[in-house]
C-alpha cells in the first residue's frame, strides 16, 4: 500500500502542475522563465539555528556556505554537502536575514542560478507499479515563491512503446 502512495503522490504532484509526468509535450521549465530580482551585495548573515535548531547538525556546512553569499534566487545559498555516493543533503540560507529552510529531500544533483528562482532537483521517483522498486531517474522542479521553495513540475524519462528505458 505505501508502495502505491508513494508512485500516487510522484504522479500527483506532476498533474499539479499541468505537465505529464513522463514530459508531455510541454516543455521542461527553463530558468530563463524564471528570473529573480537584483543580487544582494552585502555582508551575508549567519545561518540563525535559533529558529531551525535541527540544522544545528550541519552548522559547519551551512557557516562556510553563507559566508560565500547567495548562488540562487538574487539573495539565497544553496548549501551542499555529501550523504554518500550519489547523494546531495542540501538546505538553503537566506542571506540577508540567516533564516535557514530545509530541503525537501536529498537529490543527486541540483541545478540552480543566482539569477533564477527556479530549482531542479535531480532525483529518483516511481511513477507506475512497472518502474523499478529504486524508482528511474527524475528531475522536480521547484520555484522559490513566499518564502519557501514550490513543487511546479515533475518529470521522468520518456519510454519506449515496449517499455524501456
Amino acid at each position: 500500500m505505501a508502495l502505491m502512495l508513494g508512485v500516487v503522490a510522484v504522479a500527483a504532484a506532476a498533474g499539479a502542475a499541468g505537465e505529464d509526468a513522463r514530459g508531455g509535450a510541454a516543455r521542461a521549465p527553463r530558468f530563463a522563465d524564471y528570473p529573480a530580482g537584483a543580487a544582494f551585495v552585502g555582508t551575508p548573515a549567519a545561518p540563525d539555528f535559533k529558529r531551525n535548531p535541527a540544522a544545528e547538525a550541519f552548522a559547519r556546512e551551512l557557516r562556510e556556505g553563507a559566508r560565500r553569499g547567495p548562488n540562487f534566487a538574487g539573495y539565497l545559498r544553496v548549501v551542499e554537502w555529501s550523504c554518500g555516493i550519489s547523494c546531495q543533503r542540501w538546505m538553503v540560507v537566506n542571506t540577508r536575514n540567516g533564516r535557514i529552510h530545509d530541503s525537501p529531500e536529498p537529490a543527486f544533483s541540483l541545478e540552480y542560478q543566482l539569477n533564477s528562482v527556479l530549482l531542479v532537483v535531480n532525483t529518483v521517483g516511481r511513477f507506475t507499479a512497472a518502474d523499478p522498486p529504486d524508482g528511474v531517474p527524475i528531475a522536480k522542479y521547484y520555484v522559490w515563491r513566499n518564502d519557501r521553495l514550490q513543487l511546479i513540475d515533475t518529470r521522468a524519462p520518456k519510454r519506449t512503446r515496449s517499455g524501456s528505458r
